[in-house]
């Protein structure tokens, strides 16, 4: 193990053990979600000085003092695996996200599985985007992670094939980007994923495609055209099993920069404001979008 803080330890602990275990154990969504939907909110902590505003649809905005409400503006999907999570359980990482990276940020929800399986979530983040658009004020940059990042790398292609406006870069955090072949296997033979164990990562694609095609480019972007999409960075852990999917994004897109981190658990980046390995990965993206969308 690398030379870990405390809290990150603590994190990775965590993950490892509690997390995982209610991943396992507990094969109803809507029950996961809600456990999800009190913890997440702990484990991360928002600046004070950022106030998340709530709009019509849901989502969340994310306005840093020192940069003002006509900043640049970037929009997150967050993660959960298609079925759990909000803009509220990623509110803590998204907004330091919107501080490093010198934006404003929108945190958008979406439709979640298995009461809305595909194409639910999919339609809900293009039609996000393309509200945004039509309000006069298209993202900057498109983040996600995990499921969130399959959904960015969706609008990205989005806006790309219907000559949108479109976003100067991405930032995915170990996004979901092939769900075809034996996903839990994946999972298995991945000896130092942390957080996410076979029997979820199973339960997650009988809930998401309800039949779909995994093979389908519309459910899984690697199989899809990844031509033409803007600079972006990826972000994920060396030893989880989302690390191929990074990687063997790499290989196809045509501007990638790949930041693998050692010893810590799928999205680490939730534990914003109180993991030094978080606010360190967080700086480093938002970073990496304020110098290329600017």
């Amino acid at each position: 193990m690398t030379d870990l803080s405390w809290s990150d330890r603590f994190f990775r602990w965590q993950a490892g053990t509690v997390e995982r275990r209610a991943l396992q154990l507990v094969a109803t969504q809507s029950i996961l979600r809600g456990m999800f939907a009190l913890t997440a909110p702990l484990s991360g902590s928002i600046p004070k000085d950022i106030k998340p505003m709530s709009d019509s649809d849901g989502a969340l905005w994310f306005t840093p003092p020192e940069v003002g409400p006509n900043a640049p503006l970037l929009m997150y999907l967050h993660g959960g695996g298609f079925t759990i999570g909000s803009p509220k359980t990623h509110a803590a990482l998204v907004a330091h996200l919107a501080r490093f990276a010198g934006m404003r940020a929108v945190s958008i929800p979406y439709r979640l599985a298995p009461e809305h399986p595909f194409p639910a979530a999919r339609d809900d983040a293009v039609a996000a985007y393309n509200r945004l658009v039509a309000a006069g004020t298209p993202p900057v940059a498109v983040c996600g992670d995990s499921a969130g990042g399959c959904l960015a790398l969706q609008v990205a292609q989005h806006a790309r094939d219907t000559s949108l406006i479109q976003p100067r870069a991405l930032g995915l955090i170990a996004p979901v980007a092939d769900l075809s072949g034996d996903i839990a296997h994946r999972f298995e033979a991945a000896s130092d994923e942390i957080l996410i164990p076979p029997a979820w990562a199973r339960r997650i694609l009988t809930s998401y495609l309800a039949g779909t095609a995994p093979t389908d480019p519309a459910v899984s972007p690697l199989l899809g055209d990844l031509t033409g999409l803007p600079p972006t960075m990826i972000q994920a852990a060396t030893g989880e099993a989302l690390v191929q999917d990074a990687q063997r994004l790499e290989q196809k897109m045509e501007n990638v920069t790949l930041d693998l981190w050692p010893d810590l658990a799928h999205v680490w980046h939730l534990h914003a404001g109180r993991s030094t390995s978080a606010d360190m990965a967080l700086r480093r993206l938002g970073a990496f979008l304020r110098d290329t969308a600017r």
